[in-house]
């Protein structure tokens, strides 16, 4: 028993789009316009404190909403169901930088005082929401039933830019039809976070000389990040579409019954899959002549690889 709204619209079954042609001897005429209308509007607030105690701290903010219309399109006899947020939409991106420099001359110890002194803190945080896809028709089942999945030739359903010549629409619908009823991108991936941290600590040997090491770890908590981005990262097929005739190639008015699909919204490919650490040693001294020339030792530690460099400048 199957149960759900009914939709019925037109015939876009791939192996139908010949209909109605004068001749057979004629092939495809593609006609390109420019029927896309983007719109982009935001909300961009900014927090900045300056240095106080030690701390200097900046956060941003943006709540955005970015819609298209008439650029992706599934059927070419009718532009109006195209209107939905465009494949960049990302409504929501918080900003986080904050810089802590250690400031301990009220210390009376000496030692307290050179053990507590020229550190520096700083952290960079990014919370990005994720961005749309679309549900779409699995066109490798689609025939009279699930048992006998891809019997009737496995057309695409629901999609006429997936047999043209010139593959110049429907970019972020991976080459099947959307569902019926349901509006371009109304589905959204996960959200990106990362937070980085980095550690320096000065070490003054004279009054033009000084050693830095420092310290960075992008990515601190090893959060997945999941890539998705006009389709690809993400599992797109909402329903396989079944039926006595669905998608023959053949019947005209046929039915189809939609059977939810497993893995929906499954993410797949890791944007940030590792922890990188760096640690760097700096060593800056003033020569004579008031020229100054730094040497730069670092190296750098990430999980598959040690590489160790050396880098002079002079200025």
């Amino acid at each position: 028993m199957c149960t759900g709204p009914a939709v019925t619209g037109p015939n876009l079954d791939s192996g139908l789009l010949a209909e109605g042609r004068i001749t057979g001897a004629v092939g495809q005429i593609n006609a390109l316009i420019s029927p896309g209308v983007n719109n982009y509007n935001s909300l961009y607030v900014q927090v900045q404190r300056r240095v106080a105690h030690g701390l200097e701290l900046m956060s941003s903010y943006t709540f955005s909403k970015s819609t298209q219309s008439g650029a992706d399109f599934n059927n070419q006899f009718d532009l109006s169901n195209t209107h939905g947020p465009s494949l960049l939409d990302q409504r929501h991106r918080l900003s986080i930088a904050a810089v802590y420099s250690s400031d301990a001359s009220g210390v009376s110890n000496m030692a307290e005082r050179r053990l507590l002194s020229d550190w520096t803190v700083s952290t960079v945080m990014q919370f990005n929401s994720g961005r749309p896809y679309t549900g779409l028709l699995s066109s490798a089942c689609t025939g009279p039933n699930l048992a006998n999945c891809g019997s009737s030739g496995n057309n695409t359903l629901n999609d006429s830019a997936v047999i043209e010549s010139t593959g110049n629409t429907a970019a972020g619908l991976a080459g099947a039809g959307p569902v019926p009823g349901v509006s371009y991108n109304t589905f959204y991936g996960p959200w990106i976070n990362e937070i980085d941290l980095g550690l320096t600590r000065s070490f003054h040997i004279t009054e033009h000389h000084q050693v830095q090491l420092q310290a960075q770890v992008f990515n601190l908590f090893n959060h997945a990040n999941y890539f998705v981005q006009a389709g690809a990262g993400i599992v797109q097929t909402h329903y396989n579409p079944v039926g006595p005739t669905c998608g023959d190639g053949a019947t005209l008015n046929q039915t189809c019954f939609l059977v939810p699909a497993t893995g929906f919204q499954n993410a797949g490919v890791h944007q940030s899959a590792e922890r990188p650490t760096y640690i760097s040693i700096r060593v800056s001294l003033q020569v004579l002549m008031g020229a100054q020339s730094n040497l730069n030792f670092w190296a750098s530690l990430i999980p598959s690889a040690c590489i160790l460099g050396i880098k002079g400048l002079l200025t």
